[in-house]
């Protein structure tokens, strides 16, 4: 195994841990494992999520929502760090229920057009009946 794919298994594995050990309270395991992934890579949007989400769950708006931007910043498609950062920051929110979007799980991209080809091999675009407007 190559050293770069060591690395980046390493780093994965340092972000489920830690993503473990923030679901279970254990901030001060998460913050370990949290430094161990920066090591690893330290330009990625997952660990100031991580850090915003502790942030979030110490009541410490202002700073979870400094880590949900830069996460936004570092990566904008990165779409847990938008979410979180619009939860947080939205009149309805309610520190009792909070819910944050960890980035473990992948979302599902939906797609709102297709490309149907008529008897020319000419492509148009049609749009998806499944899709709300």
């Amino acid at each position: 195994m190559s050293v770069s794919n060591e690395k980046q298994l390493s780093y994965k594995m340092n972000i489920e841990k830690a993503i473990n050990a923030i679901q279970e309270n254990d901030f001060i395991t998460a913050l370990g494992y949290i430094k161990s992934a920066v090591i690893e890579d330290q330009a990625s949007p997952e660990i100031h999520n991580l850090l915003g989400i502790i942030a979030e769950f110490n009541r410490d708006l202002n700073l979870a929502c400094r880590h949900y931007r830069a996460s936004y910043a570092l990566d904008p498609t990165f779409k847990p760090a938008s979410k979180n950062l619009d939860r947080v920051t939205s009149f309805f929110y309610n520190p009792v229920n909070t819910c944050p979007i960890y980035g473990d799980i992948p979302e599902e991209e939906v797609i709102p057009y297709t490309i149907e080809y008529d008897e020319m091999n000419v492509g148009h675009l049609k749009k998806n009946k499944n899709i709300s407007e």
